[in-house]
C-alpha cells in the first residue's frame, strides 16, 4: 500500500513538472483501456461496414493484441504532438515486441494472436460516446486509425523498432523500461507529424 502511495505521489509530481516546465498537458479524462475500447469498436464497425458492402478488395486483419498496443502508442504520440496533451496517464513501456501499456496487456494478453472483440455494455457505450464528443481526442484517434490501422500488427511492431524511435532509445532486453512521454512527444513532433 505504501509503495502505491509513493508511486502515485511521484507520478503526480512528474505530471505537474511536465505541465509547468515542459508544457505537456495531461487530459486525465481517459485510461488506456478507454482508448483501447474505442479502437476495438472502430475496427469492428469498419469491418462490419466493409462486409455489408461486400468489399472483397481489402484484407481486414482485425485487431489483435499486438496491433492494439501499437495503435495506442501511435495515438498517444499523435495526441501529444497535435494537442500538446496526453490521451491517458498509463505508462508506455519498452518491451521486446515494442511499446506496451501494462494495463492493456493484462486485460487482453489472453487473446494472443486472435482478434479482439468486446460485447456492447452500457459502460463501453458511454466511453465511446464521451470520446466521440471530445473533438481533439476524436480527431487524434481518427488520424491514428486512418494512418496506422492499415498496417498489420507485425508491420507496426517493426516500425516502432526503427533506429531513433522512442522504443529504440529506451529498450533494454528484459527490463520493460518506461518510455518518457517527453521523448514520445519530441519524436512525433520531429518525425511523424512534421
Amino acid at each position: 500500500m505504501i509503495k502505491k502511495i509513493l508511486e502515485y505521489c511521484i507520478n503526480s509530481c512528474y505530471y505537474i513538472y511536465r505541465m509547468k516546465v515542459v508544457g505537456v498537458k495531461n487530459m486525465e479524462r481517459y485510461s488506456a483501456l478507454d482508448i483501447a475500447t474505442w479502437f476495438i469498436y472502430k475496427t469492428n464497425a469498419e469491418k462490419k461496414e466493409n462486409q455489408a458492402v461486400n468489399d472483397t478488395y481489402e484484407v481486414y486483419e482485425g485487431l489483435t493484441h499486438l496491433k492494439l498496443q501499437k495503435l495506442l502508442y501511435y495515438a498517444q504520440g499523435i495526441s501529444l504532438s497535435l494537442n500538446n496533451s496526453a490521451l491517458f496517464n498509463d505508462q508506455i513501456e519498452a518491451w521486446d515486441h515494442g511499446p506496451v501499456i501494462k494495463s492493456v496487456f493484462e486485460k487482453f494478453c489472453k487473446k494472443g494472436r486472435n482478434e479482439i472483440t468486446i460485447e456492447d455494455s452500457p459502460s463501453s457505450v458511454d466511453v465511446i460516446r464521451k470520446i466521440e464528443a471530445d473533438t481533439p481526442v476524436r480527431e487524434a484517434l481518427n488520424m491514428t486509425y486512418d494512418n496506422f490501422a492499415i498496417y498489420t500488427a507485425w508491420q507496426l511492431r517493426n516500425m516502432t523498432h526503427e533506429k531513433g524511435t522512442p522504443w529504440y532509445q529506451t529498450y533494454k532486453p528484459g527490463k520493460n523500461k518506461k518510455i518518457s512521454v517527453d521523448l514520445i512527444k519530441k519524436y512525433f513532433d520531429t518525425y511523424v507529424m512534421e
